[in-house]
């Protein structure tokens, strides 16, 4: 890809960055408590890719369950991805297979909402988009893996990396308000996620909120888009 692709990537994502390094390496050291070695720490990040993914893997190494349990949450937690990437489906459809099997891969949460905010504009293109993925891709990895090295030689306090957590989500949430839909689809997941909290009081309520709100955000836009088309052939 081109110098300029690369720079317009990392100037929209560049703020999930900055959160993106203290959270990875407080995940890296978890993991290397945990029981992972740094190698392993940065090939996990690699091929998973998922930082709540791998903060609960952690979690649920040091309880002691079973490696097929692990991998089945880790599956479940994920699911969201795959709605994630079919709604990006529409702007990279004309890309090759591996240029889409890559951007699926390093599609993200964070990285999910800067390129949907920035493919409104009509000068963000599919490489662009990848470009903010690797960004956030390559520095989580990173991160991860320094901090599994930091983990080996400090004890650190990683308490304060939660506030870090949910000063980033704030940040994409915000970016994100806007239009009507969004805002609704933001107090579903809010509301849904509380009720569940109370109900289950397992952290596995927020994992059932987030897939829930994505698969009504997804069919809402679905009906909102047909009913658009509807209403301006019956206008013509």
């Amino acid at each position: 890809m081109e110098r300029q692709v690369w720079q317009a990537g990392f100037k929209s994502i560049y703020p999930v960055l900055i959160g993106y390094i203290p959270l990875g390496m407080a995940c890296g050291m978890l993991l290397y408590d945990a029981g992972f070695s740094i190698p392993a720490i940065f090939l996990m990040s690699l091929l998973v890719f998922a930082g709540a993914s791998q903060f609960m893997a952690a979690s649920m190494v040091v309880m002691g369950v079973t490696a097929p349990a692990i991998i089945t949450m880790v599956f479940f937690l994920n699911l969201r991805h795959s709605l994630m990437s079919s709604s990006m489906s529409r702007y990279v459809k004309k890309s090759s297979v591996p240029f889409i099997l890559l951007f699926s891969h390093t599609l993200a949460d964070e990285a999910y909402a800067v390129n949907y905010n920035q493919f409104q504009n009509h000068d963000w293109t599919a490489q662009k988009a990848l470009a903010a993925n690797l960004w956030a891709y390559l520095t989580w990895s990173i991160s991860t893996a320094i901090g599994g090295w930091i983990g080996s030689t400090l004890a650190i306090n990683t308490t304060i990396m939660n506030y870090v957590l949910i000063a980033m989500f704030i940040y994409l949430l915000a970016n994100q308000l806007v239009s009507k839909l969004v805002v609704f689809v933001g107090l579903f997941s809010g509301v849904v996620s509380i009720i569940l909290m109370v109900v289950l009081k397992h952290n596995i309520a927020l994992v059932i909120a987030a897939i829930l709100a994505s698969f009504v955000g997804y069919f809402a836009d679905s009906y909102l888009t047909k009913k658009k088309t509807k209403e301006k052939g019956w206008a013509q």
